[in-house]
Parts: structure tokens; C-alpha cells; sequence
């Protein structure tokens, strides 16, 4: 039988867009199907909850944290259908690098089963890129 673990997988992207803005996207919540078109077709939130919609099936959030001082999110994904792990819990950082500049931080603990754990981090780690790289786009465009 497989035997699940917990791992985590971290990725920071340079963004060339002010701390400021790229916060303001992270930390309005909704409105993920706007950075993250490729993954996520709808998105509504509804006090605590974010509900996504992917071609994979829905996609369920628990809103754990708004720090509009720190710039940080976190949230919590106990089931999906696109990588196979279990008990996501997500946070997102923004960090101001100056010069208009800022880095996120995408990083998350997870439970997988050991032979699935190299494949879960790099999906993790594309889809989060890829997600960071939409929000930049979503700014300078």
C-alpha cells in the first residue's frame, strides 16, 4: 500500500511590477481566472471559501489569511483533481525588491505518496511560475 508523506516545494519569481500592484491582485482573492487563465476557468469567493472551476473539476479553497501588512496569503486545498497530493496548505508573499520590482514567494506543505512526490513538486513548481509569470502580464498589460 502507499504510504503517504509530507513535502513541500517553494518557488520565488522576480516580477517587474511594483510590490504594490502585484499585491493588490494576490490580496483581492478572487479573480484568479484573470493571472492564472491557462488552470483556473472561473473563480467566486464567498466569505472564508474561494470556488474555482478547472477542466481537471472544481477547485475548493479555505481563505486562511489576508495580511495586508506583510503582503502575505495562505490558504488550504484539502482535495483537488490536478496534482496528486493531498492537504495543500499554500502561501503566497509578496516581496518588495525596489526600483518597481518585487519577487513572489509560492510555497507549500502537502501529503503525497512517495513515488508521486517528484512529480507533484514540479507541478507544482510550473504551475505556480506560471501563475506568478499571469499576474506580472495581468499588470504590464
Amino acid at each position: 500500500e502507499n504510504i503517504m508523506k509530507k513535502s513541500n516545494e517553494k518557488v520565488t519569481v522576480e516580477v517587474n511590477a511594483s510590490a504594490e500592484k502585484v499585491w493588490k491582485i494576490i490580496g483581492a482573492v478572487g479573480g484568479v481566472d484573470k493571472w492564472f487563465a491557462p488552470v483556473i476557468k472561473t473563480c467566486r469567493v464567498d466569505g472564508d471559501k474561494r470556488y474555482c472551476t478547472t477542466d481537471a473539476g472544481p477547485l475548493n479553497e479555505d481563505i486562511l489569511e489576508v495580511n495586508h501588512q506583510s503582503k502575505i496569503f495562505r490558504y488550504g486545498i484539502p482535495e483537488q483533481n490536478m496534482i496528486p497530493v493531498k492537504n495543500i496548505l499554500g502561501t503566497m508573499k509578496v516581496n518588495d525588491l525596489g526600483n518597481g520590482k518585487s519577487s513572489v514567494e509560492w510555497s507549500a506543505t502537502f501529503d503525497v505518496e512517495e513515488d508521486k512526490e517528484a512529480q507533484a513538486k514540479e507541478m507544482f513548481r510550473g504551475a505556480w511560475t506560471m501563475g506568478i509569470n499571469g499576474i506580472e502580464k495581468l499588470i504590464n498589460n
